[in-house]
């Protein structure tokens, strides 16, 4: 008992209640005056209680809805992996079932409705489902229930998330959490706050209920509908029940844009003594209101602000320099405060264990990517160590040409995949620094002394995703060898001008220029002759990029032209999971 007391002397609300009671107790009866502000006082930490409240009761459906999301986004990538393995994967999904705590299916729909790869049921046409004519109108990740599901004939909150191949929608991945598991039971939380929670998506579909599915609408609030409580941030209100009860509600975001959790608890407030008046004078009060100030000053000066202080300082310094540093309580510092400090402690622990791992996934990621891009050069440098071989065998003078063009256009596609895993990072290449580079060893395999032209160039700072500095790099490939091949001297005693440009157009566009000198002897306004497939390809390299080749000549110099857009990157950070209330 006397433990129990001394530990219940060391919470905020002890101290406080304890000093304002002896401050207060002179002029208690004029506190009826205060009635209603206490009482709203008390209503908005109900409704705080409450969000908090709910977000505990509804952390088990968002973990294994995130955790849903996440398996059905792995096994959507993993579809075309799957067909190509001859959609041999019942097994796998199998195994991913019986090995993953809650799931009871995970399937692959294709185009026309049937389910081409599943845990179970495979085959099975799905077309008249309405999840299905969903995805089909409007192919997005979707969060919903299924009373009756095809497969496991039971209650399950469904996922689906769409199949995207080359920016083409071919069907949906689903995985199914069923009711049965996905549910805590809310008396594990706290027995004297009776709480009722359901889970809503963002078509104001109920998917969990703590009362069942089948007794929802009677507790829904009055004087709003689920689709007007689809809150971007925490909020709460009072309301009444559609059966008549007024209770406090909160709106929580599980999965924000996609899950809510509805909380509420009956809305109760404590009772005053009516009929109570002050016959005190007007002096006594403020006397007493002047040291009620003052101890309450002095009490949350000590407990609250200096506390809170040096805790903002440490949260502060943690924000600066990532460094955390261990709290120093006095012997005023509330309990409470004190379990906020060791939260605190605990988040920033975590912030940089999550860092650490994002850190290390990034470079995982990047080793991958440029390990597949080493592969691919050591491939086609074995391609054109063949053609090699059959080039030193052939006797065909047109042959071995061919076969000396093909070997040209193989080693261009070697360096690109070179200087893209040595250049490039995971998302971002910098064309410049990957032009450059090209540029260098083409004319190095071409021209055996450099000095013998006069090479210009310049690069602007552009920077391409990996998708567009392939077609790129290759269309400069060709148009360089092109110029090489058809490289003059323009006049006699003077070297052959070679000029590469990449420019920024504006915002958006970026232009590529390659000119070469011509000869002398070279007809006034005849451009370079020859077989039209280098051309052929740079035109389809300028469409991959979205753009267009142009070929410019004068009687001194032919210019061939690649403009394309610039895709826009996207700089902002990844939003947090969790956005608090004001």
């Amino acid at each position: 008992m006397i433990t129990r007391i001394r530990e219940a002397s060391q919470s905020l609300t002890f101290r406080i209640a304890a000093l304002l009671a002896l401050a207060l107790l002179p002029i208690g009866l004029i506190s009826v005056a205060t009635t209603f502000q206490l009482l709203s006082q008390a209503d908005r930490k109900a409704e705080t209680n409450l969000m908090a409240l709910t977000a505990e009761a509804a952390a088990p459906e968002a973990a294994f809805i995130r955790t849903g999301i996440g398996a059905a986004n792995m096994l959507a990538s993993m579809i075309p992996q799957l067909r190509d393995g001859g959609w041999n994967c019942s097994d796998q999904l199998t195994n991913f079932i019986e090995q993953s705590d809650g799931f009871s299916f995970a399937g692959y729909i294709a185009l026309d409705g049937t389910i081409a790869c599943a845990s179970d049921g495979q085959g099975e046409d799905t077309s008249s489902r309405k999840i299905y004519r969903d995805m089909t109108d409007d192919p997005r990740t979707r969060i919903t229930v299924v009373r009756d599901a095809m497969v496991s004939r039971t209650s399950v909150v469904m996922i689906a998330v769409p199949v995207i191949e080359d920016g083409l929608y071919n069907g949906y991945v689903i995985v199914s959490l069923p009711h049965g598991k996905l549910f805590r039971p809310l008396d594990q939380l706290s027995a004297d706050r009776p709480l009722d929670l359901i889970t809503y998506n963002n078509d104001a579909e109920v998917l969990t209920s703590s009362r069942g599915l089948d007794d929802v609408e009677p507790h829904l609030p009055e004087h709003y509908d689920l689709a007007d409580l689809l809150y971007a941030k925490e909020g709460a209100f009072i309301d009444q029940t559609r059966d008549g009860l007024l209770r406090v509600f909160a709106v929580i975001p599980v999965v924000p844009g996609q899950v809510y959790a509805l909380g509420s608890w009956e809305h109760s407030r404590n009772d005053f003594i009516e009929g109570l008046s002050v016959t005190s004078s007007m002096l006594f009060p403020v006397a007493m209101w002047l040291v009620c100030l003052g101890v309450a000053f002095f009490a949350v000066q000590r407990m609250v602000i200096r506390p809170t202080r040096n805790l903002r300082a440490r949260m502060l310094q943690f924000m600066r320099s990532r460094r955390i540093s261990e709290p120093r309580y006095e012997a005023a510092t509330p309990r409470e405060l004190r379990d906020m400090e060791d939260t605190w402690m605990r988040l920033a622990k975590n912030v940089l264990h999550d860092e650490a791992e994002l850190y290390d996934t990034i470079h995982q990621r990047t080793v991958l990517l440029k390990e597949v891009h080493h592969r691919v050069k050591n491939n086609l440098q074995l391609i054109v160590s063949i053609l090699n071989m059959k080039v030193r065998k052939a006797r065909d003078p047109e042959v071995r040409s061919a076969l000396t063009d093909i070997r040209q256009r193989v080693m261009g596609i070697a360096r690109v995949h070179q200087e893209l895993y040595e250049t490039s990072t995971a998302e971002r290449v910098h064309a410049g620094e990957l032009l450059k580079a090209i540029v260098g060893h083409t004319v190095s395999s071409v021209i055996d002394d450099a000095s013998s032209i006069a090479f210009e160039e310049s690069y602007d700072d552009i920077v391409v995703y990996p998708d567009q500095a392939v077609p790129l790099s290759l269309a400069v490939t060709e148009l360089l060898t092109n110029a090489l091949k058809h490289l003059g001297a323009p006049s006699e005693g003077e070297k052959p001008v070679l000029t590469i440009h990449l420019r920024r157009e504006g915002t958006d566009d970026a232009e590529v220029m390659i000119c070469n000198s011509l000869s002398a002897h070279t007809p006034e306004g005849d451009a370079p002759q020859g077989s039209g497939l280098g051309m052929a390809l740079v035109t389809a390299f300028a469409h991959q990029l979205e753009g267009n080749a142009t070929n410019e000549s004068t009687p001194e110099q032919f210019c061939s032209v690649l403009r394309f857009p610039v895709a826009d990157f996207d700089d902002t950070d990844v939003p947090s999971e969790l956005e608090w209330s004001n």
